[in-house]
């Protein structure tokens, strides 16, 4: 015959132990039970989708390129030679596109052209010109992603440089520097790797042709002088745009 005390130990004892089970542990077999007993499995879900294309016609698109490159450049002088030099080239500006049609883009981008220009003497001094042009945009799709594109865009430039004038007996000092004004026309075509980070954000990187021909007029003891200039160069170009 039992004791009665004998059964309350044992009933405490395993009443200690069920208490002692985490409770993690206990959800973590419910769960798996689950899994087991619906056959549910965690299947990897690919990320959404993005929106509609970048280059649909109405999408409005605003952006900055810049592009460095070291080029040749002919300059025209006083004496009626030319000097020719290889210089820097530096450009940066920001642009405003719209779709007309899927795939097309046109708009106006305005900026910052930077180039030196060879002078009497061996000297050389920097013309800094805004450049206005209209532009157009055409796109490939080859992902969701990435993209082609190429563009072109013709338009005028004009800035201010300074010029030293060279003294007109030997021996003399040279005349003071003189303002002068650059008017000319500019072109630019390019192509390269559009690439979307998400759906408005986009990078642009590639190769961008600059061409630049104009004038340059400087006042020398009363007579305008206009004189010709030209840079043309082939660099790296790389932007931010963003689509509405």
């Amino acid at each position: 015959m039992e004791r009665p005390g004998a059964s309350w130990t044992t009933f405490v004892a395993i009443l200690l132990v069920m208490m002692s089970i985490p409770a993690s542990a206990t959800a973590e077999d419910n769960d798996n039970d689950e899994d087991q007993l619906y056959g549910e499995e965690e299947v990897e879900r690919p990320d959404p989708p993005l929106r509609r294309p970048v280059y649909d016609a109405g999408r409005i698109s605003l952006g900055v390129d810049g592009v460095f490159s070291r080029t040749s450049a002919r300059a025209e002088l006083l004496d009626s030679g030319h000097a020719t030099d290889t210089t820097r080239f530096f450009r940066v500006d920001p642009w405003v596109t719209v779709g007309v049609v899927d795939h097309l883009h046109i708009g106006l981008r305005s900026g910052l052209v930077s180039r030196r220009i060879s002078q009497e003497g061996g000297d050389a001094s920097s013309d800094n010109a805004i450049a206005v042009q209209p532009t157009a945009v055409y796109f490939v799709r080859v992902t969701d992603r990435f993209g082609l594109y190429g563009e072109l865009s013709p338009g005028m430039y004009f800035g201010r440089s300074q010029r030293t004038i060279p003294p007109e007996e030997e021996g003399d000092d040279p005349l003071e520097d003189e303002q002068t004004n650059t008017l000319g026309f500019v072109i630019t075509t390019g192509a390269g790797i559009n690439y979307r980070l998400s759906d408005g954000f986009q990078l642009r990187f590639g190769l961008a042709f600059n061409g630049l021909w104009g004038r340059e007029r400087v006042e020398v003891d009363g007579e305008e002088h206009s004189l010709s200039m030209g840079t043309t160069n082939i660099g790296t170009q790389a932007g931010i745009r963003y689509t509405f």
